[in-house]
């Protein structure tokens, strides 16, 4: 099995000076520990990946296929501690069943939506990566950030096309793949979740790859050192995202891809 930890290609080529630090699982907010099951046994539940109100993200193992999953848990009545706000799990499937028919790569299959314990689950192909959280100490340049979270901002175009949402609410939603690209490992958007919230999404994945802080708050001091339209990108997006389109940022890195000298 390939380990998750090893080094993406677009880290590779920043690896003087580079310190790749060891992440440990969360601690799940809900009081489930890896190595538990879910769905009536039907899936093993192997690291916390991280957490939103409401909801979990877990590397787990399709016990039934022998493969490894992305989970995605949100919290319902009976969920031990503190799992924060339930949801309506039949709303989550609603608004996530579109994305089963997607084939892009920032977007992995959907393999199953789950029901069960009180408890939602959707369930994922899993794709060998990296947290953000992995990474950030590479701090990568901002034409490398730009060239990784461009798939994933494609990716959003289409999903606001059919007025859909991917729900980019949390940097622990992404991972890098192991061919350097930032992608959804996380789905089910949560009933807050909008257009906006995708934006913002894409703007905090360049300032968090390019900075290295996971709140996107470096941002401010990015200006001075990246190229300028990379840099333009974080400054309307970070801040909320509401007066700017991902059709706008997508244009934008696809600029960048043509013309790298920027």
């Amino acid at each position: 099995m390939r380990a998750d930890t090893e080094r993406l290609p677009i880290v590779a080529a920043n690896t003087a000076g580079l310190v790749r630090p060891h992440v440990p699982g969360c601690v799940a907010p809900s009081g489930r520990i890896p190595g538990s099951t879910f769905a009536v046994g039907r899936y093993r539940l192997l690291s916390c990946c991280g957490a939103v109100p409401s909801a979990e993200f877990w590397r787990g193992l399709d016990l039934v296929t022998g493969r490894e999953v992305g989970l995605t848990l949100f919290a319902g009545d009976g969920v031990r501690g503190d799992a924060g706000p339930q949801v309506d799990t039949d709303e989550i499937f609603a608004r996530t069943v579109w994305m089963c028919g997607i084939r892009a790569s920032a977007v992995p299959r959907i393999v199953d939506m789950v029901d069960a314990e009180s408890a939602g689950a959707v369930v994922t192909e899993w794709v060998p990566s990296c947290s953000l959280s992995e990474v950030v100490e590479g701090r990568l340049s901002a034409l490398d950030a730009a060239a990784a979270v461009r798939p994933l901002a494609h990716a959003v175009c289409r999903a606001h096309e059919v007025d859909g949402v991917l729900a980019l609410d949390d940097p622990d939603r992404l991972r890098v793949s192991m061919e350097g690209h930032v992608f959804l490992a996380f789905p089910g958007p949560l009933p807050d979740a909008d257009r906006s919230c995708d934006v913002r999404g894409l703007g905090v994945a360049l300032a968090t790859l390019v900075t290295g802080d996971l709140s996107g708050s470096g941002a401010a001091a990015l200006r001075a050192r990246a190229p300028s339209p990379v840099a333009e990108i974080i400054h309307r997006t970070v801040g909320g995202g509401a007066d700017v389109s991902a059709e706008w940022v997508a244009h934008l890195l696809d600029e960048i891809a043509a013309a790298p000298a920027w």
